[in-house]
């Protein structure tokens, strides 16, 4: 007689499942591992910048930068959204250890040299993924290494992060002269021939020639 699905046999003092639950079990644990596959494949690609929605465009007040600890202003000094008005800001979220957000970096510094003296600034907020990154000492150390001059402001428990709704490192914002979020991109600036790099310069010099 055959066993029911799901009955148990008994040889000596093992126990074993029939083939028909085993098959049921390992469907189950296949469509799981399906799943989890399909989200970090979903996360590695946004963390790339494979979006069809970069530049993502919209107007809506930018969230007052929180945090006391700054790095690369003057006396560490905190820098207000409120207080850039009539300028345009670069907000973007990072970690040191992130090779996407690594990727991005040189552009950053780029037009942090180049709209030096323009009313343009760019900050970047550090919100750590592991223990290591989460160091202040050891933000401190990278910026240089990977030449960073411009103001970062150290997100440790993620309160930044938070309000801005944020999902992915890297990520960047330009902020108008009114202190509206107009432009969101999201992962690396060149991933996949996306032209990042050009867009969003021209996306700032149509900020600086608003009124």
């Amino acid at each position: 007689m055959k066993p029911q699905p799901c009955d148990i046999t008994h040889h000596g003092k093992e126990r074993f499942f029939h083939c028909r639950t085993r098959r049921k079990i390992y469907a189950y644990v296949g469509i799981v591992v399906l799943a989890m596959i399909i989200m970090i494949g979903f996360f590695a690609a946004k963390a790339r910048g494979d979006q069809f929605q970069n530049p993502a465009e919209g107007r809506f007040q930018a969230e007052e930068l929180v945090g006391s600890q700054w790095l690369n202003t003057p006396g560490g000094q905190p820098i207000r959204l409120a207080d850039r008005r009539g300028k345009v800001t670069i907000v973007h979220f990072w970690t040191f250890g992130c090779i996407n957000c690594k990727r991005n970096l040189p552009i950053y510094n780029r037009w942090s040299k180049s709209y030096a003296g323009k009313q343009v600034e760019v900050i970047g907020v550090h919100t750590p993924e592991t223990s290591t990154e989460a160091s202040i000492a050891n933000v401190r150390a990278a910026l240089p290494k990977l030449g960073i001059t411009y103001p970062v402001l150290i997100d440790g428990e993620g309160v930044n992060w938070r309000v801005w709704h944020q999902s992915i490192w890297p990520t960047i914002y330009l902020i108008d002269k009114h202190g509206n979020v107009r432009y969101r991109w999201e992962g690396e600036l060149e991933y996949n021939d996306q032209d990042g790099t050009r867009k969003m310069t021209d996306l700032i010099i149509a900020l600086l020639n608003e009124k």
